[in-house]
């Protein structure tokens, strides 16, 4: 059996959850997501105690490993109701700097056009300064893949840091390479 799997869920103050056959869907604040279970997969709610847990029947061996997968999309699905998910990143260069153009996000990175970027649905770009991007979302899943879109249009580079990275990530520096003239 899964340990994160037999863990309870705790359900946040506001958050609704509802069980339908094999959907599972929760209503906050930020908004509402519906999660599928796969077969032999049941969410049981304790609403006094504002538990939800999630049980399997280990019919066949994948039943155990979705186990804790399945109970980590579900707290993820929650938290992101109730508070919502937030990735800042930094754009670091001369001249790099990130506008919105309408609903698409420009940026500009030393390259001959802007790269131009669809936001998707669900997603909310501000931009509190040119080399600083705060994407927002509800859903972990999509607000993650879409930083790591943006991330790859141009990583930032180990020797003078340019291009685009996480607000906390550490990148480690490296130095260049050192001539040194010698008499032969």
């Amino acid at each position: 059996m899964s340990r994160l799997g037999r863990k309870p869920v705790p359900i946040p103050d506001g958050v609704k959850v509802a069980v339908n056959g094999n959907a599972v869907k929760a209503e906050g604040p930020k908004g509402s997501l519906e999660y599928k279970l796969p077969a032999n997969v049941k969410v049981k709610i304790d609403e006094a105690k504002k538990l939800l847990s999630v049980e399997t029947t280990y019919v066949i061996p994948q039943d155990n490993i979705n186990h804790g997968t399945i109970r980590s999309h579900i707290n993820n699905m929650l938290i992101g109701v109730h508070q919502g998910y937030e990735e800042k990143m930094e754009i670091i260069g001369t001249g790099y700097k990130a506008v919105m153009d309408g609903k698409n996000l420009a940026i500009s990175l030393g390259f001959s056009h802007p790269v131009k970027v669809d936001v998707p649905a669900g997603i909310a770009v501000t931009i509190p300064n040119p080399n600083l991007l705060v994407i927002q979302g509800i859903n972990k899943q999509i607000t993650g893949a879409f930083a790591a879109k943006i991330k790859a249009i141009k990583p930032s580079e180990p020797y003078n840091l340019k291009g685009i990275k996480y607000v906390d990530e550490v990148i480690k520096r490296k130095t260049g390479k050192t001539f040194v003239s010698g008499t032969a």
